[in-house]
């Protein structure tokens, strides 16, 4: 199916076009002086920094081509290229309460609770903390990085809000990794940060970048466009934005840290003209960053993009139409990771029970992209020779060997509509009950008790309040 039909090529080519002739801005004074010295065209009055169509080519053939995310034991990388990923949904200061289910604020035990479901899901690849610990104050999103790193073994995702955390942050995964050179041989975390399009970056995301780069930890660039507010309506007009943006620091992180490993993302959407809101469950959601999938093959990078997404408030028949809608375009370019399990209300929520639907969701999307394969039909034919007319497969050797290729949901309800009602069991109650079967009985290999001291020894040093590691 050709699903986006436009040149890469000239996408590139207007970006090009824009960082050259107008630029990008960087507000923060010694970071514009370091760029000036390393080559490019600073206008220091104005903050904003040019390239040249050299630097452009230049730091693109500097691009590492096989960024690999692994889990956390170093061993397993994730299919890169062959399949899409799916991740966890992040960091809104809300959650829908489990037992309530009311919108309330996300709280550090939260945070454990999601990260723990996340680990124990199968179908969830790479792990986000998904909430913010609004109850931890600014220290927040390293007590998140902390409750991850403690609580899952898959690969992980996630970022700072101020630079000094990063050096916390970067000394625990090297903790665990055995080393620096050893994470970055096998690195199991990366973070992520998105511009104000078009062409900023906050300040604080701009040190905080540099500062994950100065250690060798993969960044992904993930711009989070308007298509009608911070790009222009059309796609094709918001896709020149998206890469404009993503391009503009992938050439600044190779110029100055040649060969540091990135990802390139998009989160964006179009405006809803009626609401004023980002809307995050349009079909224009998931064919735009699936154009970005696209950017992010011609530059020989992996893609983080944003899907499976929903405006809905709860879980119902809109969040399952929009999940979808924005996950199959996705999939469908073989985006590398995807982005939104759990979210709901255009991503300020994340819901425990839509993150376990997410989950069952996610196994019947991915049994239909294997799509129908060829193969010798020796065996079949000659069943359906022996059994015509009107004889049943019911009962042959061939079905009971392959009928486990169907797929079988685990939280939607497939039973006669007597057993249904007799069960008198909702969705919501499936997921409720399956949620409280992993935070009772899941259990996370724990790391080593040094690596832990250690953990705590740093957070110490970064939290202001009192800190311990709860189980």
């Amino acid at each position: 199916m050709m699903l986006n039909n436009f040149s890469p090529h000239l996408i590139h080519e207007k970006s090009v076009e824009i960082l050259t002739e107008v630029g990008f801005c960087v507000p923060e004074g010694n970071v514009l002086s370091r760029l000036e010295r390393s080559g490019f065209i600073v206008d220091h009055d104005l903050q904003m920094v040019r390239l040249t169509p050299e630097m452009v080519e230049s730091a693109l053939e500097s691009l590492p081509k096989n960024v690999k995310l692994y889990d956390r034991s170093g061993e397993t990388p994730l299919p890169f290229g062959e399949c899409s990923s799916f991740m966890g949904a992040g960091t809104p200061v809300n959650v829908i309460d489990l037992e309530t289910g009311v919108r309330r604020a996300a709280t550090h035990q939260d945070v454990c609770d999601l990260v723990t479901l996340q680990d124990a899901l199968d179908q969830v690849d790479i792990v986000r903390p998904t909430v913010t610990a609004t109850d931890r104050g600014e220290s927040s999103d390293l007590v998140e990085i902390v409750e991850m790193l403690r609580r899952t073994s898959k690969p992980m995702v996630h970022r700072t809000l101020v630079p000094e955390r990063v050096d916390a942050a970067a000394e625990m995964l090297f903790a665990i990794a055995g080393g620096e050179e050893a994470f970055k041989q096998r690195p199991f975390f990366a973070t992520l940060y998105c511009p104000v399009s078009p062409g900023y970056f906050t300040p604080e995301n701009v040190l905080c970048m540099l500062r994950w780069a100065e250690h060798g930890i993969p960044i992904t660039l993930l711009p989070m466009t308007m298509g009608g507010a911070t790009s222009p309506a059309t796609l094709l007009g918001e896709l020149v934005v998206i890469n404009t943006d993503s391009l503009a620091w992938i050439v600044v992180l190779q110029v100055l840290y040649p060969g540091i490993p990135l990802l390139y993302g998009s989160v964006s959407s179009v405006l809803d003209m009626r609401t004023g809101l980002l809307a995050l469950g349009s079909p224009e959601r998931g064919m735009i960053n699936s154009a970005a999938a696209v950017m992010a093959r011609h530059y020989g990078l992996a893609s983080m993009c944003g899907g499976f997404s929903s405006d809905a408030k709860e879980l119902d028949a809109q969040a399952g139409f929009e999940k979808a809608i924005t996950a199959v375009p996705l999939m469908l370019e073989r985006a590398e990771i995807i982005y939104g399990i759990g979210a709901i209300d255009a991503g300020s929520s994340i819901s425990y029970l839509q993150m376990v639907l997410d989950n069952d969701l996610i196994a019947g999307l991915r049994r239909m992209m294997q799509g129908i394969r060829e193969h010798d039909l020796a065996e079949e034919m000659a069943l359906i020779k022996s059994r015509t007319p009107r004889g049943t497969f019911l009962d042959t050797k061939h079905t009971l060997r392959t009928f486990h290729e169907h797929w079988q949901p685990a939280i939607l309800n497939r039973d006669p509509y007597e057993t249904w009602m007799t069960k008198g069991e909702t969705i919501e109650e499936v997921c409720r009950r399956k949620i409280q079967e992993i935070l009772t009985q899941h259990q996370t290999p724990r790391l080593p008790a040094r690596v832990e001291a250690e953990m705590e020894r740093v957070v110490r040093r970064h939290v202001s309040e009192e800190f311990h590691f709860e189980p």
